[in-house]
């Protein structure tokens, strides 16, 4: 499930600081089942948290703050648990670096190089980028680079809401997926060409 495909609701909980009560009827999911989803895709989340944050130790707190204060406050129906356990750690790791997000945000703005509102990345490309050393991935992009990635790369979010996620302006989101982007494609030419290096050598 797409981040988007449940955006309304979310956003309308992140902006809430009632406690919900406990609620198994009509569709909604209760606390453990809540809890249960997230321990389901720990290693999804985490992944996805240590590529924003850049670091195991945020990764695995905005993994645990997000567990811990969607089961605590959250209404949300099970048909969407799965994109809302992502969303929540993407915001919940967004939260932990956005300090550093801002950073290179500024620094884009004076780029005069124009993003546009690439491609999402198919379910073969994120297959292939799991397969990926994240600390590679860390080291070639930035924290606002690699959150662009994430949110319209892997989570298919528009160039707008992630804007809305990050605090910046879409026109810096489209700007750093276009650098992501770049980085994977010269990653990907560059590891094909050994590739046919090696086989060449080979005959």
């Amino acid at each position: 499930m797409a981040l988007i495909q449940c955006k309304g609701s979310t956003m309308e909980w992140f902006h809430s600081n009632e406690r919900q009560p406990e609620r198994s009827k009509s569709g909604l999911a209760s606390s453990d089942e809540i809890r249960s989803a997230f321990a389901k895709q720990r290693h999804h989340l985490y992944w996805i948290a240590l590529l924003i944050t850049g670091g195991d130790t945020l990764a695995n707190l905005a993994v645990v703050n997000a567990s811990a204060l969607s089961a605590n406050y959250s209404s949300v129906f099970r048909d969407w648990l799965n994109g809302w356990a992502t969303y929540a750690t993407v915001r919940a790791a967004i939260r932990e670096v956005h300090g550093l997000i801002s950073a290179a945000a500024r620094c884009l703005e004076q780029s005069s190089t124009e993003g546009s509102d690439d491609d999402v990345l198919s379910d073969d490309q994120i297959a292939s980028l799991r397969q990926v050393d994240p600390q590679e991935i860390i080291a070639a992009l930035d924290p606002l680079e690699r959150s662009a990635l994430v949110l319209r790369g892997i989570q298919h979010a528009s160039i707008a809401d992630s804007a809305l996620l990050l605090g910046v302006s879409g026109r810096v989101v489209a700007v750093a997926y276009s650098y992501a982007l770049r980085w994977k494609r010269e990653r990907t030419d560059a590891h094909a060409a050994l590739s046919e290096h090696h086989l060449d050598s080979r005959v």
